[in-house]
Formats: structure tokens, C-alpha cells, sequence
């Protein structure tokens, strides 16, 4: 059986304030053929089908054509399971309804073992879950259960299968130790009492992981971040996105791409080098030679209609470090950090009015 694991949709989403609702759709319907294509006997979507827990008419319409799509016209089950992101409650309900249509949608974290049974492969089901989430479902484990790490590894031990022949998956949302984080996971902290040993996975044939946006494998193709389908980061920008295909005969695990309708780009050059360009992605340009003023940003932007984010490297010490320390900023007076802010934000000096303007402000301020 070839199972299709994917993950971190995130419909819905607004990338540096553009929508990305098209790129979502397409990316969707690309899965939706790879799927087909592949005569999948199941899709996996591993958390954060949604990037905020209440999304709009469009995003849930996205979603909808995606499952009416595989489980009514395709004929292949999806099994979801929601992540931090999701609105575990919304994206469950009617769960008891849409089963018997091939949608199998978990939300919450409980004692039981939460599985779909596809026949010669089991999926077992952990969606995000909380310390909370394993105190309640365990409480004779409470006082062991102190950490994030330790509610996943509580939950995976009391779904360890039995050893019946078959191909036993897990399905589930968290970090696992040695995972490497981008920007675009919004993770505080990946490690430590966070990250789930990957030892607690090994009751299980796979672990079909989603959180982290990088496709990568772990504890020797055993645990498999599939990656999110799409960019959601600049720093993503060259990463090869898509669905991972797992054969249950043999284990092995193929990268299938998902080629974006649009992609996502850094570029960092002189202005005049920048405008000499071409490029239809969505960009982050970073200027070399001068400030990001207005008058900078709109030159750049009727060149580049995508560009999202633009920025000064005049504003970074060597190695990306911030212009000004928080130690050197305490260390200024009010008035020379709004000349600071105010060069930084229009390239040009204050004028004798301006300062004594804000002088003004601050003694006002200090006095109330």
C-alpha cells in the first residue's frame, strides 16, 4: 500500500500581507492529482490544516473541495489530525458524520487510542497536544508529566501497538529531537523540553510527523517531517516543497515536489542592480547601497509587484546583527534615538523644528 503524507497547509495564511489564497488552491489540487496518480490507499495530513484556529468562507472552501475531491471522488480516506494552529473543536466537528464518507478528522488529544484501520496498515492519531491535554487523559502519570515532551512520549507509550503483521503509523503534530526549525514554524524554542526524544516513536513502523515546515527524516526514515507544500518564509527560499509517498511493503519513502504557482526569493543587491532585474516571485530585496525609503521602496516595487518585504543592509552590522544594541540604545537620550528612527525611516536628518518639536514631547511626557 502507498500511504501519501502531507502537512502544514496552512490555509488561510497572509504572507507578509499578501493572500495567498490561489497559490493554496493550486497547491491543494497538485496533491489532490499526485494523489490520483499515485493510487495512494490513503492521504495523511498531519496538523495545521488551517494557520489560525477561525479562518474565513475562503480558506474553509479550499479545504472542502481538497476532501470532497479525494474521499467522494477519489475514493481514497484522509486522515487528519489538528495542530497548534488549528481550532481543534471546529475542525473535528461532525466527525462521527464524515467518517463514513472516508474523512477521518481527530482534534483532541485523549486516552484512547485514536486509529484508522486501512487493512494491512493501522494509522494511530495524535493531534497537538498539551501537558494538560496528558494530566487529564493519565492522572495517575501526572507528576511525571512536566513537560511538552513528556505529554507526547505519555500519549505515543499508551498507543504502542501490538505486533499483528501489519504496518503501524503514527500520525501526529509535534517537535521531534533533532528536528531543525525555520522561522516560518514560530517556534519560541525547538529543544530541550520541547523536543520528543525519537526513541518515543519506536513502537511504530513510521512516524508521519507535521510542525516543522522542512522536509527532513529522522532515526533512519523512521520519523519523517514531510515539509509544509508551500514557502511560508524567506528563508525557505530554494527549498524543494512537496508530499513524501510511503510504501508500506518495504518502507521506503519517496519526495514527490509540489511546484508552486509562484515561489518565493531573496535577492540582495544595489539599487540600480535590483531594478535592472526581473522576477515575477514573491521577494524579499534587501538594498545595499542606500536606505529603504519611500521613494526606494515604490522605485523597487513598479519593478517588482511582488516584492513583500524590502530592507537596508545599512541597517545590520556585518553578519545580520541589529544597527543598535539594546546596551547602546539604553545609553542614548530619547532625542538622539528619534533621530536615529526617524534617519532609518526616511533617510533623511530631523530639521531644527523637528527636534525641538520631540524635545518638547519628551519634557511633556516626563513632567505627567
Amino acid at each position: 500500500m502507498k500511504i501519501l503524507h502531507t502537512s502544514d497547509w496552512h490555509l488561510g495564511l497572509d504572507f507578509y500581507g499578501a493572500s495567498l489564497l490561489r497559490d493554496q488552491e493550486a497547491m491543494v489540487d497538485r496533491i489532490a492529482d499526485i494523489a490520483a496518480q499515485e493510487r495512494v490507499g490513503a492521504v495523511l495530513l498531519a496538523g495545521d490544516v488551517f494557520d489560525r484556529a477561525v479562518v474565513g468562507a475562503d480558506a474553509m472552501g479550499v479545504y472542502n473541495r481538497a476532501m470532497r475531491r479525494l474521499c467522494l471522488e477519489e475514493r481514497i480516506p484522509v486522515v487528519v489530525c489538528a495542530g497548534n494552529h488549528d481550532g481543534a473543536a471546529r475542525l473535528s466537528l461532525l466527525q462521527e458524520l464524515l467518517a463514513p464518507s472516508g474523512l477521518h478528522v481527530f482534534g483532541r488529544a485523549g486516552a484512547q487510542d485514536d486509529r484508522v484501520d486501512l487493512g494491512e496498515a493501522v494509522v494511530h492519531v495524535l493531534p497537538y497536544c498539551t501537558t494538560d491535554d496528558a494530566r487529564l487523559s493519565f492522572p495517575a502519570e501526572r507528576e511525571a508529566i512536566g513537560s511538552a515532551a513528556d505529554a507526547v512520549a505519555a500519549f505515543l507509550a499508551h498507543r504502542a501497538p501490538e505486533r499483528d503483521g501489519r504496518f503501524h503509523i503514527l500520525l501526529g503534530h509535534c517537535f521531534a529531537a533533532g528536528g531543525q526549525a525555520g522561522r516560518s514554524d514560530r517556534a519560541a524554542a525547538v529543544g530541550g523540553a520541547l523536543a520528543v526524544p525519537v526513541g518515543a516513536f519506536a513502537p511504530f513502523d513510521y512516524a508521519a510527523l507535521g510542525h516543522l515546515h522542512k522536509a527532513q527524516t529522522l532515526a533512519g526514515g523512521r520519523v519523517r517531517y514531510c515539509g509544509a507544500p508551500l514557502a511560508y518564509a524567506f528563508d525557505e527560499a530554494g527549498q524543494e516543497k512537496g508530499v513524501t509517498i510511503l510504501d508500506t511493503g518495504d518502507g521506503s519513502l519517496r519526495a514527490v515536489p509540489v511546484p508552486p504557482l509562484r515561489p518565493v526569493e531573496a535577492r540582495t543587491g544595489a539599487v540600480d542592480a535590483l531594478l535592472a532585474g526581473e522576477s515575477d516571485a514573491y521577494l524579499h530585496l534587501t538594498v545595499t547601497d542606500a536606505l529603504a525609503t519611500a521613494s526606494v521602496q515604490d522605485a523597487l516595487r513598479r519593478k517588482y509587484p511582488n516584492a513583500l518585504l524590502i530592507e537596508s543592509a545599512l541597517l545590520s552590522r556585518e553578519g545580520g546583527a541589529p544597527l543598535l544594541t539594546a546596551q547602546e540604545a539604553a545609553a542614548d537620550t530619547p532625542l538622539a534615538l528619534a533621530e536615529k528612527f526617524y534617519l532609518y525611516k526616511t533617510g533623511l536628518e530631523m530639521d531644527g523644528e523637528q527636534r525641538a518639536w520631540f524635545q518638547r514631547a519628551v519634557e511633556e511626557a516626563e513632567r505627567a
